[in-house]
């Protein structure tokens, strides 16, 4: 059978299993209604001060107000309850909605619109910058009552109580005694829980994908550990843990998704000379040597030279400003046992419009092959949290927080050194750390945002 039919029936039959665990609230929609901070001064709240930049804590804030971004009603026990979702804002005095914060505030109400009394309210984390998280806020009736989640990947939900609502840790599960991962595997942090079914999930990687020598591939699932849960006080524990298939963890449309990603991948193996691992990335030469990099017809050492790529070039000077130093560019589109296979090589500084001497070495014609410890780039916006080097490619995996000279690093980085590739993902060095980050990029200008 091949990738992409075996990949299809799972696919359906998760569809399927997850079809049948039908919840048992009804949700409805309804037009927007305004959103109340209520009687609480939310300045002083402990997630709202943890939520401010370390330099921001010592100042004031204005007035805050609210904005409601959407609203849902759930039948609970034969009664509506209506959960409102707002983005927090700072008045400015000035036209619009003002500066907004990194925090959501959430409002729990009896009724169908919102319009009957408030359960509670309550602010959670929000990265402004990235829009994340997604909150899908649902209520769903458990043996313990009814219980808010705010998304499957969040580690807070609450307990819907009559007087209030209770804040539970869904996430306590994974620091439960005794739980270890198989030999030769990493795990993840929480992927997923579901409440409807009392599970949790965590990914598994193999154990090295973030070796030079034996790097991962975004089309590997890896696996995953299911937990069974219960509620022990405010927090999920686990009462049991297999490992299982990875698309147990994942709900039909983020496996549909991977399975997209890693038939493309195969698609895209089956165009590169065999043994291949398939790559998009921007990069630039790191040789310095006045001959030019060696472009090879193989990916090894002694393989024929077919071209050489242009050594670094210093642009001349003007209006009294000193000329910046480019290196030669090109496309990654595959790495094998420490090389990469590179295409649209052009010369230092003519991608942005600089007039590149014709008297000297010109950038070679079609693709080849060239060393990766004399490869380099930079780290470009992947959608991902500033700071984090992955240990497979794969947003899912274990990761390590990279911080240089105190700030994470991100978006415009350069790495140390580029080891390896798979599809829009480079195993980098940087900040003397090695890891996976989405998205590298060759623009020596600007910041590749």
């Amino acid at each position: 059978m091949s990738l992409s039919a075996r990949i299809t029936r799972i696919a359906l039959a998760v569809a399927a299993g997850i079809a049948c665990a039908t919840p048992s609230l009804a949700q409805g929609s309804q037009v927007l209604p305004p959103c109340s901070l209520g009687e609480t001064d939310w300045r002083l709240d402990p997630v709202f001060q943890a939520s401010r930049h370390p330099s921001q804590r010592g100042h004031s804030v204005g007035e805050l107000r609210c904005k409601t971004v959407d609203a849902d009603t759930w039948t609970v026990a034969g009664q509506l309850v209506h959960v409102l979702r707002a983005k927090i804002f700072e008045a400015t005095g000035r036209d619009g909605d003002g500066i907004q914060q990194s925090v959501n505030l959430f409002v729990v109400s009896r009724g169908a619109d919102g319009s009957g009394p408030v359960i509670g309210r309550t602010l959670e984390p929000y990265d402004v910058s990235r829009d994340e998280p997604k909150y899908a806020s649902r209520i769903v009736e458990t043996r313990h009552g009814a219980i808010l989640q705010l998304d499957r990947g969040v580690s807070r939900a609450y307990l819907v109580a009559e007087d209030g609502l209770r804040r539970i840790d869904t996430h306590a599960f994974l620091s439960a005694p005794g739980i270890a991962p198989p030999a030769g595997w990493v795990p993840g942090p929480v992927r997923n829980v579901d409440l409807d079914r009392m599970k949790g999930y965590i990914s598994l990687f193999r154990d090295g994908a973030d070796d030079p020598a034996r790097p991962g591939s975004v089309a590997d699932a890896g696996r995953a550990i299911e937990f069974d849960l219960t509620l022990a006080g405010d927090r999920l524990v686990t009462t049991g843990a297999r490992v299982v298939e990875a698309h147990f963890a994942q709900d039909p449309e983020e496996w549909t998704g991977f399975v997209s990603d890693a038939e493309e991948q195969q698609i895209a193996r089956q165009r590169l000379p065999a043994g291949t691992e398939s790559c998009d990335l921007g990069a630039w030469s790191m040789d310095i040597d006045p001959a030019g990099m060696n472009l090879r017809a193989a990916p090894n050492a002694q393989a024929r030279v077919i071209g050489r790529i242009p050594a670094p070039w210093k642009a001349p000077d003007r209006d009294g400003d000193p000329g910046q130093t480019y290196r030669s560019q090109f496309t990654v589109i595959g790495y094998r046992d420490g090389w990469f296979l590179v295409r649209d090589i052009t010369a230092p500084g003519v991608a942005y419009g600089e007039r590149y001497p014709r008297n000297l070495p010109q950038a070679p014609r079609g693709q080849g092959w060239v060393s990766a410890r004399l490869v380099g780039a930079a780290l470009a916006n992947g959608s991902l949290p500033a700071g984090r080097l992955y240990q497979a490619p794969n947003e899912h995996s274990a990761y390590a927080t990279v911080t240089r000279q105190d700030s994470p690093v991100g978006t415009g980085d350069a790495v140390q050194r580029l080891h390896a590739c798979s599809g829009i993902w480079g195993l980098v060095e940087v900040g003397g750390h090695r890891g996976w980050w989405r998205r590298l990029c060759a623009n020596q200008v600007t910041n590749c945002s």
